[in-house]
C-alpha cells in the first residue's frame, strides 16, 4: 500500500533523461494516497478538473496500457550499471516467490503476459544482472532476448506522473493510555473476501446473511470492540495509518513492533487531503505536516473530512523482516519497488524509470510490487521511498513528469 505524498509543482523531466514529453507548468497537490490538484498556474487557467484528468484519464474500455517500442526507443536500460546489485536482485527473488505461490495465477494474463511469461522474464533479466561483465554486455544480451513496452501514460505519448510515498515511523500503545486511545483493528472474522482474489464479498456475522461491509463511521461506533491492536494518541495518527497500509510503531517501553496491511472493508476510497484542501482547512501544498497543523487548529473539522473516507483499513501485527509490506503481500525495496495500478499492468516484473527524484536524474531497474489508492491510470506511479524522516521529506518533494518501461521475454514459455 502506498501513501503518495508531493510537492506543488509537478517539473517536466529533462530531455536528456525522457523523451518525447510535452513541455507543461502545473500546480500540482498530492496528499495521502490521492492526487489533490489545486489549478494550473499556465496563462489559461485550467479548471482543476482538467488538471485532475490530465495523468488520472482512465484507461478507455479494451485499450492496452503497454506499447511495444522499437530498440532504437529503448531507453538506456545500462545507465549506473552495477553488477549483481543487492538491493536489485533482493526485490527481484521477492517477485520470484511471489510467483511460485499458486494463487497468483488468477491475476494473469493482463496485457497479454501470461503468469509464465512473466516469472520467466524475471528469472531471466535476474540472470543477465548476475552474469553481465559490463552495461554494454547487459545491453546486448536484453535486446537480443526481450522485448520493451512503454506505459502510454496519461496522453497516448508515456507520459507519466511519478509521485513518492513512504513509511510511517508512530508512537503508540499496545493498551490504551492516557492520550493513547485511539486504536486500530484487526481483521475481524465477519469480513468475507474471495480467497484466491481477495475480493472483499461482505458482512456476515454467525448465523445471519452475507450482507455489504459497513463504512468507516458504522465500524468506529463499536462493530469492532475486541479487535483493538494498538492505540494512537490521536484520531488522525490512526488515520494516517489507515491511509498507509502499514507503520513502523515505537512503543512507550522503548521495543519496536510493526503494523502489516490486513485487508479492507472494499469501501470506496476518499482522499482526506482533497476534502480539506476544499474546504479551506488547508492552505498552499497539502503534506502530511499540513494536515496535521490542520488538525491541531479545527480537531472537529478535521474528524468530520475523514469520516466521509468510507474505506476501512485492518491490520496484521508483523516482524522486521517482513515490514514494509507491499500489496502482493511480501517487503518493498526502497527505490526499487514501484506502485501502480494493478488492474491494467503485469504484477511483479521488471521495470525501468526514467524521471527526476530530488532534483536530479532518476533512471533505474526497479520492480512493479505495489499499489495504492491513487494509482488508478496508466499515467500515474509511486516510487517506494523508504522509511524515516528523510524519505518522508523526500516523498514530500516527488512530483516529476517522466516514462516507464516493462520487459518481457521476446519468446513466451509454453
Amino acid at each position: 500500500m502506498s501513501i503518495p505524498l508531493g510537492r506543488s509543482s509537478v517539473r517536466r523531466t529533462h530531455p536528456s533523461v525522457v523523451r518525447s514529453l510535452k513541455p507543461m507548468r502545473h500546480t500540482v497537490l498530492i496528499a495521502l494516497s490521492a492526487l489533490i490538484f489545486s489549478g494550473c498556474q499556465s496563462a489559461e487557467k485550467a479548471p482543476e478538473e482538467d488538471l485532475l484528468g490530465k495523468y488520472e484519464r482512465p484507461l478507455p474500455a479494451g485499450a492496452p496500457a503497454l506499447r511495444k517500442v522499437p530498440t532504437s526507443q529503448w531507453p538506456k536500460v545500462d545507465t549506473n550499471f552495477r553488477r549483481n546489485p543487492t538491493d536489485l536482485v533482493k526485490a527481484g527473488k521477492r517477485s520470484l516467490a511471489w510467483f511460485d505461490k499458486k494463487s497468483t495465477t488468477n491475476h494473469f494474463p493482463i496485457e497479454g503476459i501470461s503468469h509464465a511469461h512473466a516469472k520467466a522474464s524475471v528469472e531471466r533479466l535476474l540472470q543477465l544482472l548476475r552474469t553481465s561483465r559490463s552495461g554494454e554486455a547487459f545491453t546486448r544480451a536484453l535486446r537480443r532476448d526481450f522485448d520493451c513496452y512503454m506505459s502510454i501514460g496519461c496522453d497516448d505519448e508515456g507520459t507519466v506522473l511519478f509521485t513518492g510515498y513512504c513509511s510511517l515511523e508512530l508512537d503508540a500503545r499496545r493498551q490504551p493510555s492516557g492520550a493513547f486511545r485511539y486504536p486500530v483493528y484487526a481483521r475481524p472474522d465477519a469480513l468475507k473476501t474471495n480467497r484466491i482474489t481477495g475480493e472483499v464479498l461482505g458482512w456476515q456475522l454467525e448465523g445471519q446473511d452475507l450482507v455489504p461491509a459497513p463504512d468507516r463511521a458504522a465500524l468506529e461506533n463499536g462493530l469492532l470492540r475486541g479487535t483493538e491492536l494498538f492505540y494512537f494518541d490521536s484520531p488522525l495518527e490512526a488515520f494516517l495509518v489507515h491511509v498507509n497500509g502499514s507503520a513502523r510503531l515505537r512503543l512507550g517501553d522503548g521495543a519496536i513492533t510493526y503494523l502489516g496491511f490486513g485487508g479492507t472493508n472494499g469501501r470506496e476510497y476518499t482522499s482526506l487531503g482533497r476534502t480539506i484542501k476544499a474546504q479551506g482547512l488547508v492552505r498552499g501544498p497539502v503534506t502530511i505536516e499540513a494536515i496535521r497543523k490542520a488538525y491541531r487548529r479545527n480537531p472537529a473539522a478535521v474528524t468530520r473530512a475523514m469520516r466521509q473516507n468510507e474505506r476501512f483499513v485492518f491490520f496484521r501485527e508483523t516482524d522486521a523482516e517482513g515490514w514494509p509490506s507491499g500489496s502482493l503481500g511480501f517487503q518493498v525495496e526502497p527505490k526499487r519497488s514501484l506502485a501502480t495500478d494493478k488492474s491494467i499492468f503485469p504484477r511483479g516484473g521488471f521495470v525501468f524509470v526514467e524521471t527526476l527524484v530530488n532534483g536530479e536524474p532518476f533512471a533505474q531497474w526497479m520492480l512493479d510490487q505495489d499499489t495504492g489508492g491513487a494509482i488508478r491510470a496508466p499515467g500515474r506511479a509511486d516510487l517506494y521511498l523508504g522509511a524515516g524522516n528523510r524519505a518522508t521529506a523526500l516523498a514530500g518533494e516527488q512530483a516529476e513528469e517522466g516514462q516507464l518501461y516493462y520487459f518481457f521475454l521476446k519468446d513466451a514459455p509454453r
